[in-house]
């Protein structure tokens, strides 16, 4: 066993990666109930140990598993953990090609939040951008994209868990 791994803390946080790789730091301090300064210290010491990665997204740093992802699909992980890309990513590959505005009420942005996922979608080569009459939005590499939406699974699944606690909330507020 890995010297790095011989923590039962570290275990905990280096099984969190590869269960949910290109996750945040603050997701793993909520999710695992620990402080943000021990979290950065074994995480420090897994990345030095060489089994985790990190990919920078603005200003957060995600975390991934050092073995089995290419850099590309640590990207497109990366852009299918934020939820605004997510759903445009998954609405795109469950219709096919889809007009810009066919895709503002099902991810529920405004036109210019929309647009700025879009951008930032086709600049990473996850979907294409079609102007003409119509701007149409389609994935670059479908197959690939449902492969890497496994691992988002859990994030799907509170997407959804959130959408239904919304609508309580909006009908017992009646």
């Amino acid at each position: 066993m890995n010297d790095a791994l011989g923590l039962e803390s570290r275990r905990t946080i280096y099984e969190m990666i590869r269960s949910r790789p290109g996750t945040f730091l603050r997701e793993m301090e909520r999710e695992l109930g620990m402080q943000v300064g021990m979290l950065s210290y074994h995480l420090r010491v897994l990345t030095e140990a060489g089994l985790v990665r990190t990919e920078q997204e603005g200003n957060h740093l995600r975390y991934f598993p050092a073995d089995g992802f290419i850099l590309n699909d640590r990207k497109a992980l990366s852009h299918m953990r934020n939820r605004t890309a997510r759903a445009i990513l998954m609405h795109v590959l469950d219709r096919g090609p889809v007009p810009f505005s066919d895709l503002l009420a099902p991810v529920g942005v405004s036109k210019s939040t929309l647009s700025y996922h879009i951008k930032r979608l086709a600049a990473a080569g996850l979907i294409n951008i079609k102007k003409g009459e119509r701007t149409v939005v389609s994935a670059t590499d479908p197959e690939r994209l449902i492969n890497l939406l496994i691992w988002v699974q859990g994030d799907v699944e509170r997407d959804t868990a959130d959408a239904l606690i919304d609508v309580w909330n909006r009908l017992t507020e009646r």
